[in-house]
């Protein structure tokens, strides 16, 4: 599966993020409550976070993909 355009923002309800992108052609978009996720996801200065919160965010957006 490819996942592109990964992004996460906040929500009205306190401790909810969106999360939206690309699957496979596919504007997906679900929520999360995992605020790493939301500090992490675009900071260049701990790669190793970055990474995690990325592989997080990707692989909630190809569960909601496929139950569709």
């Amino acid at each position: 599966m490819t996942t592109e355009n990964v992004r996460i923002e906040r929500t009205k309800s306190y401790g909810h993020y969106r999360v939206t992108g690309t699957v496979n052609g596919v504007e997906v978009s679900c929520i999360t409550t995992d605020s790493e996720a939301f500090d992490y996801l675009n900071d260049d200065e701990n790669i190793e976070k970055q990474a995690a919160a990325q592989a997080h965010c990707e692989m909630i957006l190809q569960l909601t993909f496929e139950n569709l």
